[in-house]
């Protein structure tokens, strides 16, 4: 594995499988887009795509999961922690760190919420970071069970 789980792991072309699940560079997602949802039902996690970067290799994709599940949580404290002390430069880098994260395993949607949120917080935008967060804990909290069953899935 990987020496920086946080990075995009695949056996082969990996700067071009991050590119294609990234798409390329921050993009600001409108508020009034995510703002109609009242629930965010199923998240956008493609895990068809990570295990084909992953070559099928069950072992790994578990060990990503599992610091994906840990790390998530305590970047996602230490953002809310980062928002209330109005901390912008760290929620600008906690962001980064989260949407590496998340564009690493597929998860789109989320990881373009987090390039938002860095964006918006490197802009020193207080009400529009905190709009952001709030989406993506509700993203977040969207694909953490469908990472647990996955887990499970794995582990047995």
């Amino acid at each position: 594995m990987s020496e920086n789980p946080s990075k995009p792991v695949a056996a082969e072309n990996t700067e071009e499988g991050t590119q294609s699940v990234a798409g390329g560079d921050a993009v600001t997602l409108p508020l009034e887009e995510e703002s109609e949802r009242k629930t965010i039902s199923r998240s956008d996690w493609n895990l068809q795509e990570l295990l084909e970067r992953l070559e099928g290799d069950e072992e790994t994709l578990r060990e990503l999961l599992e610091i994906f599940r840990q790390d998530s949580r305590s970047n996602l404290e230490k953002a809310r922690l980062q928002t209330a002390q109005g901390e912008y430069a760290g929620l600008s880098r906690t962001a980064h760190t989260l949407k590496g994260m998340l564009r690493s395993l597929a998860i789109g949607r989320a990881a373009k919420t987090a390039a938002a949120l860095e964006e918006s917080a490197d802009a020193g935008h207080v009400e529009k970071s905190r709009e952001l967060l709030c989406r993506l804990e509700k993203e977040l909290a969207g694909v953490l069970p469908e990472v647990e069953a996955q887990l499970a899935k794995v582990n047995s």
